[in-house]
């Protein structure tokens, strides 16, 4: 499995740095890479940058979430990782299949990615982000739920929550004021909207710091949902 903590990065990840919008070579990784794509800020402020993360959904691949970038608060490091299982080219899973220790190994591959890729970037390890769509969103709330202290903050984009996590999350001690934010198209055909209706009725209890929107939209990230993303993150930033 990729970024395996006992190797140094150049074993773990294969990292493609952009800048001014051009590739960059990317630092040597050894078999099997997670490729990730970083973006340094825009306009970085003083000292280490904060870092979001961004994870796809299923089919997608690292390339995906990268133009809403643009239209986010310049002040944040940008990472994008592409999933671990090949479904076709260009196409990619966080989890061959859907069980419980699927799940697991997918938490643990992105928790050591962002330490590695925080350490190789030079990003503050105490402000990371996380972003996820689809797929991807799912796993984003897995990992706040079930290791909160890994990140300052979360973004469940047109998710669900997953069974394994339902009753197996954090102490509620753990939890209390994690931010979290959740967003869900009204007329999304693949995953219904009351999947987001079912994490803020399972969030409500946990103290969670939870902020909650519906759209007029499909299976998609809108427009006005990257704004209320960016939005999301500027508050974060406001209290670091």
């Amino acid at each position: 499995m990729p970024c395996d903590p006992g190797k140094s990065l150049r074993a773990a990840v294969s990292l493609i740095a952009v800048t001014a919008g051009a590739l960059q070579p990317p630092i040597r990784a050894a078999e099997p890479p997670l490729t990730v794509i970083h973006q340094a800020p825009r306009k970085p402020g003083p000292g280490k940058p904060p870092l979001l993360v961004l994870l796809h959904g299923f089919g997608a691949n690292e390339k995906d979430l990268l133009p809403m970038a643009a239209r986010l608060d310049p002040r944040l490091a940008i990472a994008s990782f592409r999933a671990p299982y090949q479904i076709r080219e260009g196409a990619y899973s966080w989890m061959n299949g859907n069980s419980e220790d699927e799940l697991e190994k997918a938490r643990r591959t992105v928790i050591e990615c962002i330490d590695q890729v925080a350490a190789a970037t030079g990003a503050d390890r105490s402000r990371v982000y996380l972003a996820g769509f689809s797929q991807g969103a799912m796993l984003t709330l897995a990992i706040a739920l079930t290791e909160p202290q890994q990140i300052a903050g979360a973004a469940v984009l047109s998710g669900r929550l997953a069974a394994a996590v339902r009753e197996r999350h954090a102490p509620a001690d753990q939890l209390r004021g994690v931010p979290i934010l959740v967003t869900h198209g009204t007329e999304d055909p693949q995953i219904p909207v009351r999947s987001a209706r079912d994490i803020r009725q399972t969030l409500k209890p946990l103290g969670v710091k939870l902020e909650y929107h519906e759209f007029d939209s499909g299976h998609y990230i809108s427009d006005f949902n990257v704004g209320v993303l960016d939005g999301w993150l500027r508050q974060q930033l406001k209290r670091d």
